[in-house]
């Protein structure tokens, strides 16, 4: 009866830890598109908001386990309809690897659906949980993810949920924080298709219908080209300008809008699954950099 006392809560922690491992395996290749800026735009609105360091701590922290349920609810669905793609693009998924069961992730989806919400009501920010969730239904239930409109208006709305509620659960969404939120929700809608020229090969073989697929690699990639190149003009235009120019706003600007030209060349130039993979990653690490420099611009 005592040892039977003394290891049970040791194999809840282990359970416990085993899932946190588990929705991490499930997580990790989105957390810069997520978990990190989305959290980014907390500490901007914390700032702006000039809560007591306390209140922030306990804030930030809140904030990260709700983008943490966010993109689980995300990547769950996600990799739930698409394991025999993940076999041909991105084998190290927890289904295709067996770290998982599907009627284990399906379990956990069902879960994420109830807690997210749940969670979204407590921290004041339910109608943007409600419709991340009615975004991911349309994605992953309803066909949007298998044509190039819907998944780049999936992408591109979801920073919308994304970042209003980063907001919304500090204190109430600025005009200012609009402007963010919308300049950075049209740059994702016309651009996300730079995720899909690393993915041709299974995407063909799932018969998705992508920008690259549908269009033609090199149209797709002059596309993006352009679209990279006037970039540094929305950055400093909508972004940067309305901050002042202070030096820290010279800078940022002259980083975000060097990165986004370091990209027209590169979505051009170096083909191939490895080049795109990077070039993605550099979007993504982008995206990131500008919603940190939110907390010093928004302020």
């Amino acid at each position: 009866m005592t040892t039977t006392t003394t290891t049970a809560p040791a194999a809840v922690l282990q359970s416990a830890w085993r899932e946190i491992r588990l929705s991490w395996l499930f997580i990790s290749a989105d957390r810069w598109t997520t978990i990190f800026p989305a959290t980014c735009f907390v500490v901007a609105a914390v700032v702006h908001a000039r809560l007591s360091p306390p209140d922030a701590v306990l804030t930030l922290a809140g904030g990260a386990l709700y983008f943490w349920l966010f993109v689980y609810e995300h990547t769950l669905a996600n990799q739930l309809v698409g394991v025999e793609e993940d076999r041909v693009n991105k084998p190290f998924r927890p289904l295709v690897t067996g770290q998982s069961t599907v009627r284990g992730a399906r379990l956990r989806l069902y879960a994420v659906r109830v807690l997210f919400p749940l969670y979204g009501y407590w921290l004041g920010v339910l109608e943007w949980a409600l419709m991340w969730q009615v975004l991911s239904l349309l994605q992953h239930e309803y066909g949007w993810g298998r044509h190039w409109l819907g998944r780049n208006l999936y992408a591109g709305l979801g920073v919308i949920a994304q970042l209003a509620a980063a907001w919304g659960m500090v204190t109430a969404v600025t005009p200012d924080a609009w402007r963010w939120i919308v300049t950075l929700t049209v740059t994702v809608t016309l651009l996300m298709s730079v995720q899909d020229l690393r993915d041709m090969t299974g995407d063909r073989a799932v018969r998705r219908s992508t920008m690259p697929l549908v269009f033609g690699e090199t149209p797709t990639r002059v596309f993006l080209c352009t679209g990279f190149a006037v970039g540094p003009v929305a950055i400093h235009y909508f972004l940067m300008e309305p901050a002042g120019r202070h030096w820290w706003a010279v800078a940022t600007d002259v980083l975000l809008g060097g990165l986004s030209l370091l990209l027209a060349v590169r979505v051009m130039r170096l083909r191939g699954r490895e080049h795109d993979q990077r070039s993605y990653r550099l979007v993504e690490q982008w995206y990131t950099l500008a919603l940190a420099a939110s907390v010093y611009t928004l302020r």
